[in-house]
């Protein structure tokens, strides 16, 4: 019989969710928001609308009075965020929490078998879930939060700490880049992990890159927990390359393209085709800069100087860059400042547009008349370069420009306008 009743996520509000979508492209499942009142989780509970649900806050625990049995995780975690119903109509709970962060733990590739891992946030439901499934591959787990036996002062204590996980929201959309703590002093470790899906790099994530130390991120362990929550509805069990497909379709659809490049490289023209090739908005830096400060950018250089406009670049790039699903034409001169990178680098895929130093246009650039064009490009093109992920050469127009930067990108999912 074709099933007809959908799958879903119950919770009390549920904003903005990617799950939908990840169900679809695991399983082709119909899955929907179910939004419940406390005094109607039980009727909801004991109905027929559902076939299957994932369970969030507050409902995690409140579910168990209307379950006929648990799983063992779910019973050693003490709660619950799948349900299935069994062939006989009763519900069992489970919590595939615990697989989609060993999933994502197993990522980096590190043997936690004695392993000191610091756990930042460790008394959260994120943070508990990270303590047991680091107890069960034999690593010596520490708990790390604001108050209790271990703080955050006291991290130098353990400065020889082999990896570093993330059960806090720091350094979640929208006030990022932020980190939790610094890596400084941390000499031996092999992993940083971070629960946080939204931006795609966190700044501790970002910080552990530039020391060349392997790294994680959420979306990895969501996309996982969704799998097995799969396996759990419908018997059918999804690779290990499957998840990590999906995942990175997904992280394809969700980040940034942010376009960079010497001034006069058509930035702004190509971000406009190819923000109409991919369905996404576009956002001209400049043209936002422009509205913000009530002039021309040319005009707040000539009147306030490049510091000051730099920095206000820099606070513009800050609002817009941690967004998603966005095609940004930056300005030429966002390389000038290292802190850009930070802010283009943790939702973005940087391209840069190559175009020959004759075919730059120099008009209302009152810094390419003040430094000239080649000067500009021995300071910048090093940059520009060590920025990109991808780097095009310019074509005879814009659009044919647009579409050699859509080829490189990889494959991306069909998103719905307003995701469920």
């Amino acid at each position: 019989m074709e099933q007809t009743r959908p799958y879903g996520v119950l919770g009390e509000k549920l904003g903005h969710s990617y799950t939908p979508v990840i169900y679809r492209e695991l399983a082709g499942l119909n899955y929907v928001k179910f939004e419940r009142e406390p005094d109607q989780l039980e009727a909801f509970l004991r109905g027929n609308e559902w076939e299957g649900v994932n369970v969030t806050i507050p409902y995690k625990k409140a579910v168990l009075p209307y379950l006929d049995e648990l799983s063992d995780i779910a019973r050693r975690m003490g709660n619950v965020n799948t349900v299935t119903r069994l062939a006989d109509g009763r519900l069992r709970g489970d919590n595939t929490d615990y697989f989609g962060f060993k999933f994502l733990l197993e990522s980096t590739g590190v043997d936690y078998t004695d392993a000191l891992v610091l756990v930042l946030g460790g008394d959260g439901g994120a943070g508990s879930t990270a303590l047991k499934v680091l107890a069960d591959l034999g690593a010596q787990a520490v708990s790390v939060n604001r108050g209790g036996e271990v703080t955050y002062a006291d991290l130098a204590r353990y400065a020889q700490a082999d990896a570093i996980v993330n059960c806090t929201p720091v350094g979640m959309f929208p006030a990022c880049p932020a980190t939790p703590c610094s890596l400084d002093g941390f000499e031996n470790l092999k992993a940083v992990v971070d629960i946080v899906y939204n931006p795609a790099r966190t700044q501790i994530m970002m910080d552990a890159e530039r020391r060349g130390i392997p790294t994680a991120g959420g979306l990895l362990m969501l996309v996982a927990q969704a799998a097995q929550a799969v396996e759990r509805y419908t018997g059918r069990v999804l690779s290990a390359a499957r998840i990590h497909e999906v995942c990175d379709a997904l992280l394809a659809t969700e980040q940034n393209i942010a376009l960079i490049g010497m001034p006069g490289s058509g930035k702004t023209c190509v971000g406009q085709q190819l923000a109409g090739l991919l369905g996404r908005e576009h956002i001209d830096i400049d043209h936002e800069l422009e509205l913000r400060l009530g002039c021309t950018c040319a005009t707040f250089i000539e009147q306030h100087g490049e510091q000051a406009f730099r920095e206000r670049e820099t606070a513009c790039l800050r609002d817009i860059a941690g967004r998603s699903r966005l095609v940004i034409s930056s300005g030429g001169g966002v390389v000038t400042r290292q802190e850009n990178y930070d802010l283009l680098h943790q939702n973005s895929r940087i391209v840069m547009l190559n175009r020959p130093l004759e075919e730059l246009s120099r008009k209302n650039r009152p810094i390419t008349a003040r430094d000239g064009i080649e000067r500009l490009a021995t300071e910048r093109m090093p940059r520009y370069r060590a920025w990109a992920d991808d780097i095009v050469d310019s074509r005879e127009h814009a659009k044919a420009t647009a579409l050699a930067v859509r080829a490189l990108l990889p494959p991306m999912l069909e998103m719905p306008v307003a995701d469920a």
